[in-house]
Order: C-alpha cells, then sequence, then structure tokens
C-alpha cells in the first residue's frame, strides 16, 4: 500500500491601523487599513516523503533546538516544508525550556536575512520543489544568549 505525506496549511493576516484618541473627541480605535479593507489570506498543500530532517516531534513531544549565534539548521535543498516557533524561552535542552526571553529569532536562507520573530510567533516556508540555489535554512538567537525554538523541516 502507497503512504502519500502532506502539509495542508493556511495563513491569514488582518492589516490594522490605531487612530490615536483625542481628549474630549474621541477614544483610541483600531481598524481594518482604510486603503486594504480585508483580511489577507491564503492555503495550499505540501507533498513530502514524510522525513523529518530536522527539528521535530518524537511521539508528540517537542525536540527543542539551540538558535545559537551561528545558527541550528531547520531546512536545506531537499526541505519541502519548514515550520518554525521561536517558544518566547531561552535554551535549557531538548526537553526543558530556560528562562523567558523577549529576544528576537532571526531567519535565513543561506546568508540572506528573511524573517524575524519575537517571541510565541510562528512562521512557515512552503517549499513545494526542492531549491537549486538554497543551501541551508537556519535559526539564529537575536540578543546574546541561544533561544530554544520548535522547528520541523519535512523533505
Amino acid at each position: 500500500m502507497a503512504t502519500t505525506h502532506k502539509v495542508i496549511y493556511s495563513v491569514s493576516a488582518t492589516p490594522k491601523v490605531t487612530v490615536d484618541a483625542v481628549d474630549g473627541a474621541s477614544m483610541e480605535t483600531n481598524s481594518i487599513h482604510e486603503n486594504i479593507r480585508k483580511t489577507l489570506g491564503g492555503s495550499g498543500e505540501v507533498t513530502n516523503d514524510g522525513a523529518i530532517d530536522f527539528g521535530g516531534v518524537t511521539n508528540g513531544t517537542t525536540n527543542y533546538l539551540q538558535a545559537t549565534s551561528g545558527g541550528v539548521n531547520i531546512g536545506d535543498g531537499d526541505t519541502r516544508f519548514i515550520w518554525i516557533k521561536h517558544t518566547g524561552f531561552l535554551w535549557s535542552s531538548a526537553s526543558a525550556l530556560g528562562a523567558s526571553t523577549t529576544d528576537k529569532v532571526t531567519i535565513f536562507i543561506d546568508l540572506e536575512h528573511i524573517a524575524s520573530l519575537a517571541a510565541g510567533e510562528g512562521w512557515i516556508i512552503p517549499l513545494p520543489d526542492t531549491s537549486s540555489t538554497a543551501t541551508n535554512f537556519i535559526a539564529k538567537r537575536g540578543g546574546s544568549s541561544d533561544i530554544a525554538i520548535e522547528a520541523i523541516g519535512l523533505d
């Protein structure tokens, strides 16, 4: 019997604007951006061979990765799907979190900085085809202390 592995994903974003309070006239208000006027989103799926090559989960338990100044690999040119989350905690071990942190995690493709994640933020990178040019997807700490991240890189 053949086995097919798929990651089904969706993303959404709400562009907002805050209008400051005016004493005696109005309270501070938040609304959808006046020119965009809608939420943004999409969905898709990526077929892969099911191999967790980077990061991971074992029997439902997270294996935390250590984002250092040199970085930790979260994908390569064969990776089909990457999910990463900044735990909001410093690195302690693969199974335990350290103290809380507000330092950012920075994401790179080779030497190119492509994203920064604040504590609690997550990001996905769907790659339905192999990359002919990128060799490493890397997560680095943004401050002076190593950060615990959750990540899965699927081939």
